[in-house]
């Protein structure tokens, strides 16, 4: 969320932009209205023009504090405006709304202030009043009438101020209240997550290894069926730990009708991440499709780290052949590889 006081009266969108321009057009309105009260008309249309020019910079979007050198352009507008207009006055004791400049150039800096620059803001104020203070001094304003309009325009700018710090800080506490929540709501899921989890690995457990633990409880002796049953359980357990990528109950099953038939079956899960229903199918297909192709020998299935073109490799062991099939999002490939029988050993020596 973004919290600057600027994106939340969304000064710098098309809205924001809108009500600038309102404000550019009532002001020279009123300004070319009044064109009669100064002395030289033209210093009133280039004033107009500088003001226009400092709304426009800003509006432009960026992050809170406003930019630097923007900043120091709107500073030198809002200053050159109030020099050439305080002595622009051809009514100085009643000037009317020909002394538009001021409440125009106190517009700009609350918008800056707005825009997260309050001391900028103010310092340029302080030389604003100052700039008024001596025009009303050396003309027929006077200084009391001169800081009566410079106090007037303070309460203005103290005003936005105190709105701008109070929506800041405001805005700042929303934030830190959503961050909790969310953490609360991150922490509940993962809850019910590792709940759920455990569920089911509980429920995993019971279907497999109730009936060996049945069978141990018995008095009977074990028999060579037994021993392999509990080595044929042994290895699904450890399946579920290095391997839950390869957990789903029809791989499961013939993970273990082909361990039966006496094939050594290897599965690594290196994902880091659950597999999509299509791309479990597709790996179990393939996987499975090995298990019942191949008479002996050795099994690996491996799930690759996430992110990689490949989802799984399957790499077939048989005797004097060498078979690897990749798995990825759209295509199954493999093929058959000879490969060269190793060397009996010498009798005498046991080695080859």
């Amino acid at each position: 969320m973004n919290g600057s006081v600027a994106a939340i009266l969304r000064l710098t969108d098309s809205r924001g932009r809108i009500i600038l321009g309102f404000y550019a057009a009532a002001t020279s309105f009123v300004a070319i209205l009044n064109l009669s009260g100064l002395i030289v008309p033209a210093l009133g249309i280039l004033s107009l023009l500088m003001l226009v020019l400092a709304l426009a910079i800003l509006s432009r979007p960026g992050p809170e504090p406003f930019a630097l050198s923007s900043t120091v352009m709107v500073i030198a507008l809002v200053l050159v405006i109030t020099v050439i207009s305080a002595w622009n006055l051809v009514d100085p004791d009643h000037p009317g709304y020909a002394g538009w400049h001021l409440g125009a150039t106190t517009f700009l800096l609350l918008v800056l202030v707005l825009r997260g620059r309050r001391l900028f803001a103010w310092a340029t104020y302080a030389a604003f009043g100052a700039i008024v203070i001596v025009a009303g001094i050396t003309t027929d304003r006077g200084f009391a009438e001169a800081a009566n309009d410079v106090a007037r325009q303070a309460a203005t700018l103290l005003i936005g101020t105190l709105f701008a710090i109070i929506l800041t800080r405001t805005s700042a506490t929303i934030t830190r209240l959503e961050e909790a929540e969310i953490r609360r709501a991150a922490a509940d899921a993962s809850m019910i997550a590792a709940t759920h989890e455990r569920a089911l690995q509980n429920a995993r457990l019971e279907s497999l290894a109730r009936p060996a633990l049945d069978r141990i409880l018995d008095e009977r002796p074990f028999t060579e069926d037994d021993l392999g049953e509990f080595t044929l359980l042994e290895a699904a357990l450890r399946d579920g730990i290095r391997a839950a990528g390869f957990s789903g109950d029809r791989l499961s099953a013939e993970t273990r009708v082909a361990r039966g038939r006496g094939l050594q079956v290897i599965l690594l899960d290196d994902r880091g991440a659950d597999l999509a229903d299509e791309q479990r199918e597709r790996v179990e297909t393939a996987l499975i499709a090995e298990y019942r192709a191949t008479r002996y020998g050795t099994i690996t299935a491996r799930l690759s780290p996430f992110g990689r073109d490949d989802i799984a490799t399957i790499v077939v062991d048989e005797v004097g052949q060498y078979r690897r099939i990749v798995v990825t999002e759209t295509t199954i490939t493999g093929g058959s590889v000879p490969r060269t029988p190793p060397e009996p050993d010498n009798p005498a020596t046991g080695h080859p």
